[in-house]
């Protein structure tokens, strides 16, 4: 029974599956299907008044609920203002305020619910997010991941909230057969009665007007015999299901229905007569569709349970089990989930701590995660035509070597932080055995280890290369290490010849035969902050090192 009050909080506008009370205001209406628990205030006299008067207001359905409705004439009122939309096939909708002329757009797809003939599931999105209305459903583990409006390409769209069908939402519904399942034990039943005998015959004690048409259709083309039931009105429209029901009682297996349940109701009274056409007495057994009794039981028992003398049940369910809400919801992740049944037994906060794990919050997933479409780095495969030398090939793109980071040229108002002591055991080696870096040394910048960002535009630098004499000095003098104050002192101060002039970083140039790779990473520095050191420089070559010799120190 649902206890959905008709509105979702991102859209507030529309209703669903509830027309009274607050729902009055609603700009637009939506029939997930037609079972009276979900159509309560639909041919009340205020709706009825208001749809007089207005000329936006519709109600929207897929095209078998609208048949249904209208073959009711208690519902003909809607006829003008009942919109069938087609399965799958998103549709924008306008909704309109009537007073204030506010307009807000949305995009509604429908997606079957696998619970009776015609039901649906509302996909709303617009600018308050995808919000999925599930009315009544039941999908089978793994079903979900192949409707394809719930995906983008092979991605799951970030759902907001699901407004879900717990009818089952608890552990004791863990498992419920299938219907297939279901349909097999019971036609194995009716064959072993209906075979004795044409006067054997099964009445099918079904709770609802409709929603058991599969199994009136399959047992039907099973044993070569219509079904009967009260009337065809609701039935004229839809051909596949019309021809499998009749309205006449010499046939072995019924599915008619007594005036009132509660007061005509017999185990294996049959409410279209006890008798056959000629007089001669039936002999009745009674199959009762129902979930709620099987969950009740302590031991598991079988699909077809015998319960008296003449009667039994089946275990048949158009609603999901609690395993299959899990695997529903796990797919989806998303970020609210709003209970529409309270089950048996149970209240709406126990249902809600049920499926709080299954939130994104609490699920371990802060967002959605999607699986990555390939490896970009792969094993290098040598296709280099001899005499020729291509830089850009792939080859070099995913070179097995480690990349140099992107160098970003620093301001002059940087300021550089002490460098950290070196993991003894993770710690980068220098080329040649030079020592690892201690807090108190400076590192050494070596022109073209890096590139200038993009962000620059500086355009002296390169005079300012060409300007300054190599800073070494005479072979074999000592030099003393430059510090960060002089490469940002704003005046050029020259003290003796093994003294360095500003920027004197620019006009070093690289040793015969020494080469680097000066690729730029593949992505931004600023992904891997927590990574990189910014602040780290590549150490000068040690002039013993062998010629080619590449620097290996990363800021990773």
């Amino acid at each position: 029974m649902s206890s959905f009050a008709g509105r979702m909080r991102e859209y507030p506008t529309i209703s669903l599956d509830r027309f009274d009370k607050e729902n009055l205001h609603a700009r637009a209406y939506f029939l997930s299907h037609c079972h009276k628990d979900h159509m309560k205030g639909l041919k009340g006299p205020l709706l009825k008044r208001k749809l007089k008067f207005s000329l936006t207001v519709k109600l929207y359905c897929s095209p078998v609920s609208k048949e249904l409705l209208l073959s009711n004439p208690k519902y003909v009122f809607w006829e003008k203002h009942v919109v069938a939309l087609e399965l799958e096939s998103p549709t924008q909708i306008s909704l309109v305020d009537e007073i204030s002329g506010e307009k807000e757009d949305v995009m509604v797809t429908l997606l079957p619910a696998g619970h009776c003939p015609g039901s649906v599931m509302f996909l709303v999105e617009g600018d308050r997010g995808t919000v999925l209305y599930t009315g009544d459903f039941r999908l089978a583990v793994g079903e979900v991941s192949r409707m394809e409006f719930l995906h983008s390409g092979s991605r799951v769209k970030d759902v907001q909230s699901v407004y879900l069908d717990t009818t089952f939402c608890d552990p004791k519904y863990f498992q419920i057969p299938s219907r297939e399942d279901c349909l097999d034990g019971i036609k194995e039943l009716v064959r072993s009665w209906i075979s004795i005998s044409t006067y054997h015959v099964i009445w099918l004690n079904c709770k609802a007007a409709y929603g058991y048409e599969y199994l009136f259709t399959h047992l039907s083309e099973e044993f070569g015999c219509q079904v009967h039931v009260n009337n065809l009105d609701m039935f004229r429209k839809m051909p596949d299901i019309l021809c499998h029901v009749t309205t006449n009682r010499a046939t072995q297996i019924h599915a008619c229905r007594h005036p009132t349940d509660e007061e005509f109701f017999r185990t294996s009274r049959l409410p279209c007569g006890m008798t056959g056409p000629d007089g001669t007495p039936l002999h009745i057994i009674s199959v009762k569709p129902s979930t709620i009794w099987f969950g009740e039981r302590s031991r598991r028992t079988s699909v077809v349970v015998k319960t008296g003398r003449s009667s039994y049940r089946a275990c048949f369910s158009f609603h999901s089990s609690y395993s299959e809400l899990i695997d529903f919801l796990l797919h989806l992740c998303p970020v609210n989930i709003h209970p529409n049944v309270i089950p048996v037994g149970r209240n709406v906060q126990e249902v809600k701590d049920i499926l709080k794990p299954m939130c994104r919050e609490y699920s371990g997933r802060t967002g959605i995660i999607y699986k990555p479409l390939g490896i970009l780095k792969r094993a290098r495969v040598d296709c280099t035509v001899e005499g020729t030398a291509d830089s850009d090939s792939d080859s070099e793109l995913f070179d097995d070597e480690e990349l140099m980071p992107w160098r970003r040229k620093f301001p002059q108002s940087f300021q550089l932080l002490p460098l950290e002591a070196p993991d003894p055991e993770g710690a980068p080696r220098f080329v040649g055995g030079q020592p690892d870096m201690q807090e108190d040394q400076t590192p050494v910048l070596q022109p073209g280890s890096y590139m200038d960002c993009t962000e620059s535009n500086d355009d002296d630098d390169e005079q300012e290369e060409e300007e300054f004499p190599d800073p070494a000095g005479p072979k074999g003098a000592e030099r003393e290490s430059p510090r960060w104050e002089a490469f940002f002192t704003a005046e050029q101060v020259m003290t003796d010849e093994s003294s360095e002039p500003e920027n004197s970083q620019n006009s070093r140039t690289h040793p015969a035969g020494e080469t680097g790779s000066l690729s730029p990473k593949l992505f931004s520095d600023s992904d891997d902050d927590s990574n990189h050191d910014p602040t780290q420089s590549i150490p000068a070559p040690d002039p013993r090192s062998e010629a080619g010799g590449q620097d290996s120190v990363t800021g990773q």
